[in-house]
């Protein structure tokens, strides 16, 4: 008598050993027995308007007097490599937002963690695919930050500023609309971009710091026209003067060391801007591990 089913007989799916499972998570820090240890916390400034999650470049500040110091100063979004101090962590965010679908995040004023540079921490960031040409290079190559996609990009040498035309505000339903006219291109090419504007006054109530810093761009129709938006009490922006005010476009090189660049399998965030704004995973995207 013969069996014709065989009980022990061993299979696998096509494929399965050739996967490959290396690859980072944009905002995880990679463990070693101090590293948490080197991980701060602040709160997020009003003034940030948009999502924040992990691997972001953000400018910490002293905390005011007055305030309690446990729960540190508050962050910003770096708009240059002058103010940068440190990167958005995920790892220790227990406090961010997960709902289906969506990657975790934190908005303002929730408290956010983050790594000061200069602390040794290796921090995985979404990069440009075109890094990957760096592999088997040297760790102190030359990099630079987008700070309007919040990822690594090639070095670029120069900090340019392009000059503001005029910044004229709409008033709607507790919303300020700004349309933005540079007087040159800028390096802004899409809504959710963001930008970082200095130098401009307002006749309103809310001052010149309300019109001035890092805005996402809400509305955009080329390079030298685009608006942003500031959510404002009325009267609080009135006449935005623009004789002094510039478009800062932060670039030169990133303080980091490169230590790996992970091609096609790694989990990055995709954000997408808006009045639902959405913060989803790309699970096959390009990440690299930096040293701070």
């Amino acid at each position: 008598m013969t069996i014709s089913l065989n009980p022990m007989a061993v299979s696998n799916a096509y494929g399965f050993f050739s996967t490959d499972t290396d690859g980072f998570i944009q905002g995880e820090y990679q463990f070693d027995p101090v590293a948490r240890q080197y991980i701060a916390g602040g709160y997020l400034a009003s003034t940030v308007v948009q999502p924040v999650w992990g691997g972001m470049a953000i400018s910490e500040n002293i905390p005011i007097t007055g305030v309690a110091q446990a729960i540190g100063g508050s962050i910003v979004l770096a708009s240059s490599v002058a103010n940068l101090t440190g990167f958005t962590v995920s790892t220790q965010m227990s406090n961010a937002i997960i709902v289906p679908g969506a990657a975790p995040s934190v908005a303002a004023p929730q408290s956010v963690q983050f790594a000061r540079l200069g602390s040794g921490v290796r921090l995985a960031v979404k990069c440009d695919p075109s890094l990957i040409s760096l592999d088997g290079g040297l760790i102190n190559q030359q990099v630079s930050w987008d700070f309007n996609n919040q990822q690594l990009v090639p070095y670029s040498a120069g900090t340019p500023t392009v000059a503001v035309t005029s910044m004229t505000p709409t008033f709607a339903s507790g919303v300020y609309t700004i349309a933005v006219v540079a007087a040159a291109a800028t390096t802004v090419g899409a809504v959710g971009d963001a930008v970082n504007i200095s130098g401009a006054t307002n006749s309103g109530t809310g001052g010149n710091s309300i019109v001035n810093g890092n805005f996402v761009v809400t509305a955009f129709t080329d390079n030298q026209h685009f608006s942003i938006q500031v959510t404002a009490a009325s009267g609080a922006i009135g006449t935005i003067t623009t004789t002094s005010a510039v478009i800062n476009q932060g670039v030169g090189a990133l303080p980091v060391k490169i230590l790996a660049v992970q091609n096609g399998n790694s989990k990055v965030i995709n954000y997408t801007p808006g009045a639902s704004p959405s913060v989803t995973w790309n699970n096959s995207g390009v990440a690299a591990l930096i040293l701070l």
